[in-house]
């Protein structure tokens, strides 16, 4: 456990992890309305910028013409719609019971679901606890209780898998820019994130070996 980690800026970090969730959670009309007013775009520079967060994606969201555009770039590069894909929960990137693997609801799933309990919290509707929105927004609510070995502790366990969620993204076949863009980004600050609370890097072919155990999903090719 990482009881002696420490963060500067909890604040600001928890209002970058907000800003990403928002982005990976089911597209709604608040959503498309901050790309389109460019209120996320602003959040994003005032966090990244106290932060010096640097991001090969940037944070320029591409365009969010309508809800209807980005709800079927949802379905399609993370629900399966079209394959292959990148599903948005931990459980299919991670060892399950037994030889299972690559199915929704296991060990993270399970864990998740007794987090939320602790703190009397309820998981959304038509959400696995373990979708990377709320695990984002469980981070946040350890930084403003001032939880950091905790949270260094939840980036280990529960967000080391983005690394392979990126690389099921480049090799998915939906377009979905917005929905794209979104995983990079959240790849860069996870990666960002991750020496500033003392926690090594995830390796590549660890990353790989994630999306190996994800059926319907494929990494690109080495190099790539």
């Amino acid at each position: 456990m990482a009881t002696g980690a420490t963060l500067d800026r909890a604040d600001a970090w928890a209002d970058l992890l907000a800003a990403l969730a928002n982005c990976l959670r089911e597209p709604d009309e608040a959503l498309v309305e901050s790309v389109q007013n460019g209120e996320l775009r602003e959040v994003l520079a005032d966090a990244t910028g106290s932060l010096d967060v640097r991001s090969e994606a940037g944070i320029d969201p591409p365009a969010a013409s309508s809800l209807g555009e980005l709800t079927e770039d949802y379905l399609g590069l993370f629900q399966a719609a079209r394959t292959p894909y990148a599903p948005l929960a931990e459980s299919p990137y991670k060892p399950w019971y037994d030889d299972r693997t690559g199915l929704m609801g296991g060990p993270p799933a399970e864990d998740m679901a007794r987090r939320y309990e602790a703190i009397d919290a309820d998981v959304p509707e038509g959400y696995p606890p373990d979708h990377v929105a709320l695990l984002l927004e469980y981070g946040t609510v350890l930084l403003d209780a001032g939880e950091t070995g905790a949270f260094a502790d939840h980036v280990d366990a529960h967000l080391d898998w983005i690394p392979a969620l990126a690389l099921a993204t480049e090799g998915a076949a939906a377009d979905a820019p917005f929905h794209r863009w979104a995983v990079h980004l959240l790849d860069d600050v996870t990666r960002d994130l991750r020496p500033r609370l003392g926690l090594a890097p995830v390796e590549g072919d660890v990353a790989r070996t994630m999306v190996g155990r994800v059926s319907d999903a494929t990494a690109p090719a080495d190099g790539n």
